[in-house]
């Protein structure tokens, strides 16, 4: 006989699920502790370095109910580590493999933020299924935006203050003090 779940249960699982809001792995080094106004899972076997005054997520953007963060650090080796003043948006992903990714103080993104340390899979069919794939540190500025839908790869090093646009794949380092955009990511001009 299958059992129905009442609509009531699923209802209390999803209140849950907000209340907590602050979830990690017990083989994942936490430090700090983030204003979470969406829920943040964290996982892997890595450590996270939240500073003060780091906010993740927030009640006034898209995705606020139906997504959640999601900072992965695969390897002991890994380090997320987020600066003071720092506000990630809605459904902000986080993958640091083998390597770190540090967000300097006072940077604030927009939705759906994206950030790799590796391309996850080798190019070479016979390494793919294997754990052998190149990665690179990543490193945000201090005072940086980066606006909704941005991915960030492996390798990339953003300057202070400088500014990327909506939906930019940001694949080689982009200088401080510029405004940058585009698939690939180009400078555009510079900022004053």
């Amino acid at each position: 006989m299958i059992t129905m779940i009442p609509w009531y249960f699923n209802w209390w699982l999803r209140c849950k699920i907000r209340l907590y809001r602050f979830a990690w792995s017990k083989t994942v080094a936490v430090s700090g502790r983030p204003d979470c106004k969406q829920p943040l899972l964290i996982r892997g076997e890595g450590r996270v370095q939240f500073a003060a005054g780091v906010r993740v997520g927030s009640k006034t953007y898209q995705g606020y109910l139906n997504t959640y963060g999601n900072f992965t650090v695969r390897g002991e080796e890994s380090l997320i580590r987020i600066g003071e003043q720092v506000s990630l948006n809605n459904n902000a992903s986080l993958t640091a493999d083998r390597a770190s990714i540090y967000i300097g103080k006072g940077t604030v993104t927009g939705i759906n933020l994206s950030i790799h340390t590796s391309d996850r899979y080798n190019t070479d069919p016979v390494l793919r299924h294997m754990d052998q794939r190149p990665t690179h540190t990543v490193i945000i500025g201090e005072n940086v935006f980066l606006g909704d839908n941005v991915m960030i790869l492996k390798g990339v090093k953003i300057g202070n203050n400088a500014v990327i646009g909506a939906g930019s794949v940001v694949t080689h380092s982009i200088p401080e003090n510029v405004l940058a955009a585009g698939n690939p990511c180009t400078v555009i001009r510079t900022l004053t």
